[in-house]
């Protein structure tokens, strides 16, 4: 019925997943460095100027460099390392799903040799390739391109939402806490109102950070949720209506315009993180593409 799980490992894409991989690695790397300059440094100077108030001005000036650091130097690369991932996986998607390029997303400029040089960086670590192998379920090919594209497309769309909505609320909470914990010393030790306001000037790094990740990691759950639910209105669609093979098709890229857009915008989670929930995510995703192949087989049984 369709050839993906063939097409998805074939040399060609298989160099992509892994360039895409390698520089999503890289883009993480970069977002770590700015965990450690924007959290970690400046709620430990917050700790030592409590011990030493004498240090307290030179936690300040941290706080404002570190402020200037990652606004115009790291976050600038990280958005850019972030839509070269998304350009090169919708080139996958593109030819892996039987997909025409959008008009509106420009991905035609990512070449073939920055492609290699991030493939031949990650085949480094051999198992790597191992890691990307079967992208999509390989039973898909027992049905039409036209529906086996949709379950694909809702695979990326369900992925991280959950794990989203966790990260957010965890960096939510880190932050009320290190701001409490702020109020209450502040509280016990009497300190003048000047050097509490150098004490915020020093923490501004690490609640920026933590508001600006909590906004936008709960804005691409909201997006995900909502290409969810287009993912399953275009299915209902598809099985209702199988013989309308390029009204579903238009509608398979218009879903594949917004999960370009999710991906070039979503903010980054570190692998540790994700490597907690990843097994049960991957199971339940599996599960659930088995469950729409059997209703998708079902269906089209039924109308002929």
């Amino acid at each position: 019925m369709n050839n993906i799980d063939k097409k998805q490992n074939e040399q060609k894409q298989l160099e992509r997943l892994a360039a895409q991989r390698e520089i999503y690695s890289f883009a993480k790397r970069l977002y770590l460095i700015q965990i450690i300059i924007t959290v970690i440094i400046p709620i430990g100077l917050f700790i030592i100027s409590s011990i030493w108030i004498e240090l307290l001005t030179y936690s300040a000036l941290f706080g404002t460099l570190a402020f200037s650091i990652d606004s115009l130097m790291l976050q600038p690369i990280i958005k850019k390392q972030k839509t070269k991932a998304a350009k090169i996986q919708e080139l996958f998607d593109c030819d892996v799903l039987d997909l025409e390029t959008s008009p509106l997303k420009v991905v035609s400029d990512i070449a073939v040799e920055e492609i290699l040089l991030n493939y031949n960086a990650h085949l480094k670590i051999k198992t790597n390739i191992e890691k990307i192998r079967d992208w999509y379920p390989t039973n898909i090919s027992e049905i039409p391109i036209s529906i086996a594209r949709i379950i694909c497309q809702r695979a990326n769309c369900w992925w991280d939402s959950k794990l989203r909505i966790r990260y957010s609320n965890f960096l939510k909470y880190m932050g009320i806490v290190v701001f409490l914990s702020l109020i209450l010393f502040s509280f016990i030790t009497k300190i003048s109102v000047t050097d509490l306001a150098l004490f915020l000037s020093g923490l501004i790094p690490f609640f920026r950070f933590c508001n600006k990740e909590f906004i936008e990691h709960r804005e691409a759950a909201l997006r995900l949720n909502e290409l969810v639910k287009y993912s399953e209105d275009i299915w209902q669609y598809a099985l209702e209506n199988p013989e309308e093979y390029y009204r579903i098709k238009l509608n398979s890229r218009r879903l594949q315009d917004e999960i370009f857009e999710h991906r070039s915008k979503s903010p980054l989670i570190l692998d540790q993180f994700y490597d907690l929930f990843r097994d049960q995510n991957e199971v339940l995703m599996n599960r659930t593409s088995e469950i729409l192949i059997d209703e998708a087989m079902e269906k089209l049984k039924n109308s002929h």
